[in-house]
């Protein structure tokens, strides 16, 4: 079904939000285990209710981190969102193709911060902001997060438009930074699994959690496949077989087991997603929930929030703390004009007497 324009502003705006208040909620306590975090979060809890403090709990991240401040998963989503609504409109240099509107929008982000930036992605982006190299042969051997922490906002804009997917500028995206097979085997992944969620909502009951497993389990076989995957730790198929032997209960310890506590290693992250996913239905405690879990926490914790705001809209992102989140205007200014600019683009009317409520 077709979205009307306040559906995609709302849920353009929801996006961005969920990225930048999961993503902030989940850096103090990146690569801790569930028992450190229970212990910080108890100890934080008389004056820090809303965002803890990251300064020195996280080795990757300055001691002078505001409390609050989002990494690079909302930084890089939201140069995308930027990046594709540039491409768009049309606006900024003439002819420019959609990937090198993506490639512009990460060499100034790179400028601007790269504060908490994986290793692969910034020495990536080094080597095209130093002009040495092409988004072509930037890449590295990198197995990370990097890719799929912000390829929401490239599936939004797929399903919205009703395009298909470009399997171009997906593997271009991926080989800008990471060009290793498992990494763009599961970016394609969460590309089709976002769409099937856009399309179909979050699963909620047993047999809508059974049927989205099933799917990404033929997704996974597939791009496994197609990318020559055999080693057992990058196959995705496997871990979601467990998740289905598991389906009327996977638990805290079944979580960790098959998403090897959700770390920094892409089919790891993914794999805690889409655990999560599955857990109970989807909403804002299950951001909370992800931060708990430990592993990579901001960067699965964004995803989460992402895809809840992306499928249902800026209600479900708690408005206190987009209220204070890191340069919460920014935030949302990035996800308004990415709207709008969809919406522009498929010529659909400003104004409806069916628009959903807005939330601003």
């Amino acid at each position: 079904m077709s979205l009307l324009s306040q559906e995609i502003i709302d849920r353009s705006i929801g996006m961005a939000f969920g990225t930048a208040v999961g993503d902030a909620m989940g850096i103090p306590f990146e690569n801790l285990n569930p028992e450190q975090i229970v212990e910080i979060q108890m100890l934080s809890k008389k004056d820090e209710t809303l965002f803890v403090n990251t300064a020195g709990r996280n080795p990757y991240i300055p001691k002078e981190w505001a409390t609050g401040r989002w990494g690079d998963a909302t930084q890089l989503s939201l140069a995308i969102m930027h990046a594709i609504a540039k491409y768009l409109n049309n606006t900024g240099k003439p002819n420019l193709s959609l990937i090198d509107s993506i490639v512009d929008e990460h060499v100034k982000e790179w400028w601007e911060c790269r504060d908490g930036w994986g290793n692969g992605t910034r020495s990536a982006i080094e080597r095209i902001a130093g002009g040495m190299y092409s988004y072509k042969t930037s890449g590295g051997s990198s197995t990370g997060n990097g890719v799929i922490m912000k390829l929401t906002p490239i599936a939004f804009f797929f399903h919205v438009c009703k395009h298909d997917v470009d399997n171009e500028l997906v593997e271009a995206i991926c080989q800008m930074t990471h060009m290793n097979s498992v990494t763009i085997t599961t970016a394609f992944i969460y590309i089709y699994l976002c769409m099937f969620i856009f399309e179909y909502g979050l699963p909620s009951s047993r047999e809508e959690k059974e049927v989205f497993l099933q799917h990404i389990l033929q997704l996974s076989l597939k791009y496994e496949n197609t990318y020559n995957l055999t080693i057992p730790k990058e196959l995705l198929s496997i871990r979601i077989h467990r998740y289905l032997e598991n389906i009327d209960d996977i638990n805290d310890r079944i979580l960790l087991d098959v998403s090897h506590g959700g770390t920094y290693f892409c089919v790891d992250t993914l794999s805690m997603v889409i655990g999560l996913l599955v857990t109970k239905p989807v909403s804002f405690a299950t951001m909370e929930k992800a931060i708990g879990m430990g592993g990579d926490t901001n960067i699965v914790a964004a995803m989460i929030g992402a895809l809840l705001g992306a499928a249902q809209g800026q209600k479900t992102i708690d408005p206190r703390h987009c209220e204070v989140v890191y340069r919460t205007d920014y935030v949302r200014r990035i996800g308004e004009e990415f709207g709008q600019t969809l919406t522009q683009y498929l010529n659909l009317p400003a104004d409806s007497n069916s628009q959903v409520e807005n939330f601003n």
